[in-house]
């Protein structure tokens, strides 16, 4: 079984992309990733923005 080390990822957001739902958003940043994957990290209180949890 393969097990990846998380990784910390800062992303700057555009004018264009302000507003978005934030699930919506990762999907297109984080490619390939399972929409299954997504929800589970937004779940578990593992994405940030402006020092919040979400």
């Amino acid at each position: 079984m393969k097990t990846e080390t998380p990784s910390v990822k800062i992303v700057a957001i555009t004018a264009d992309e302000a507003g978005q739902r934030i699930d919506n958003f990762l999907r297109t940043q984080l490619k390939g990733v399972p929409k299954s994957m997504i929800y589970r990290i937004l779940r578990k209180g593992e994405v940030r923005v402006n020092k919040k949890t979400y």
